[in-house]
């Protein structure tokens, strides 16, 4: 399932479902909602990278419902991502998104692939902060990636 919301949000990009997004909003609202994803994302991630450095204290039960939450949230990103939003001035996308999409795709299948491992090991009895902390930095390391080539500071 998770493998799905990998390529919607990121892979699937032209599906024709973006397309129709693009129709009904304008391109600056798409940018400011893909935004806004990106914000619900970086507060989940921001809680479970706390936890696997030690900031606050671990626990089973918030990892699993925050990596829940960034596969949840991550299934909205894929409408965001239309052509219309390329030359929008706010968006923090490099255009070597656009030249790489499917490079930011195989991205985000990656990305997709250390959620979904995240969140089957953090729903299991027994998950503790050893084997948490590996498969945290596996996603969280997703994310860099992407932000490295893709993203504008």
């Amino acid at each position: 399932m998770l493998k799905k919301i990998a390529l919607v949000a990121i892979g699937g990009v032209f599906a024709s479902t973006a397309v129709a997004q693009s129709e009904l909003f304008k391109a600056d609202d798409l940018v400011k909602y893909r935004q806004s994803i990106y914000q619900v994302m970086s507060a989940q991630a921001t809680v479970l990278g706390a936890m696997a450095k030690g900031k606050t204290e671990f626990d089973a039960e918030v990892v699993h419902e925050r990596a829940l939450n960034l596969g949840n949230v991550s299934k909205l990103l894929g409408e965001t991502y239309v052509p219309a939003t390329k030359d929008v001035k706010d968006s923090n996308l490099l255009p070597a998104a656009w030249d790489d999409m499917d490079g930011m795709g195989e991205k985000g299948k990656a990305f997709g692939g250390a959620l979904k491992e995240l969140i089957a090991a953090s729903g299991e009895a027994g998950f503790d902060k050893k084997a948490a902390v590996p498969a945290i930095g596996k996603v969280l390391k997703t994310c860099k990636a992407c932000h490295d080539d893709y993203r504008a500071d």
